[in-house]
């Protein structure tokens, strides 16, 4: 039997996080699919890491694999593995995919993103939606993100940040407390990782926090780009690379 756990303490011990999504994961893409534009907010950002078409990527904190079908339309020659700790969400990804896509396009495994059994230098690109800031390190997360990277490899992280600004976490207060919570409660069931994904977004760090903790890891050429209309505020595209 899962344990119950409150949005609060998963904030304070994000290792229970995948099981919480597993409790809502065969009804995780109804809730995402309230969301306006978000299939196309992924491919965009994967298209921002501007691929050659045959790399080798990463798909971390893949989900339900939404976030794999945008690696994989922008990769007609390469490969993707998707990597989530929750087995829910996993197996609703290979059901989804895995009837698609051939093993020689996409394979998906259980794993902790925080310890990889990745080697160093294997990944020519990584992509990460949604996933960053559920990591209990951020640091060394993405120190380690960079060591399984090949010198010149591509990382993305897709992610809800806000600034600092009074206005930014007023907006996204509102967004989540009377948008994302009711109606994503009402679709899968369950509003407790829902509130806990509200407030692990008012604890992660400011666009302008993220991009130095990257330049700070090793990464060059750091940009970040929002994405747009309503979410221009709230949610945005980091991109960098490690040096060849």
């Amino acid at each position: 039997m899962m344990t119950e756990h409150t949005s609060d303490t998963l904030i304070q011990n994000k290792k229970e996080v995948p099981s919480e999504f597993n409790r809502i994961a065969k009804r995780y893409d109804i809730a995402t699919s309230l969301s306006q534009g978000y299939q196309k907010d992924l491919e965009t950002s994967v298209e921002r890491l501007n691929l050659k078409g045959n790399e080798y990527l990463a798909d971390l904190c893949c989900g339900t694999g939404k976030s794999t079908i945008a690696c994989l339309n922008n990769l007609p020659e390469g490969k993707v593995i998707g990597i989530d700790n929750s087995e829910g969400m996993l197996q609703a990804a290979r059901e989804k995919l895995i009837q698609k896509f051939s093993e020689d396009k996409v394979t998906f495994v259980q794993q902790d993103v925080m310890n990889l059994d990745l080697s160093e230098d294997s990944l020519d690109a990584i992509f990460m939606a949604y996933g960053i800031r559920n990591m209990p390190d951020f640091e060394k997360c993405v120190r380690n993100l960079h060591s399984v990277l090949k010198p010149g490899g591509k990382i993305c992280f897709h992610e809800y940040s806000i600034s600092k600004s009074f206005v930014s976490k007023l907006y996204w207060k509102f967004l989540g407390n009377f948008l994302i919570v009711p109606f994503a409660g009402l679709t899968t069931g369950s509003t407790k990782i829902f509130r806990y994904l509200i407030k692990s977004v008012e604890t992660f760090l400011s666009p302008n926090e993220f991009t130095e903790l990257l330049k700070k890891a090793g990464f060059e050429n750091v940009k970040h780009t929002p994405l747009e209309s309503w979410r221009k505020p709230i949610l945005h595209t980091f991109t960098a690379q490690k040096p060849q």
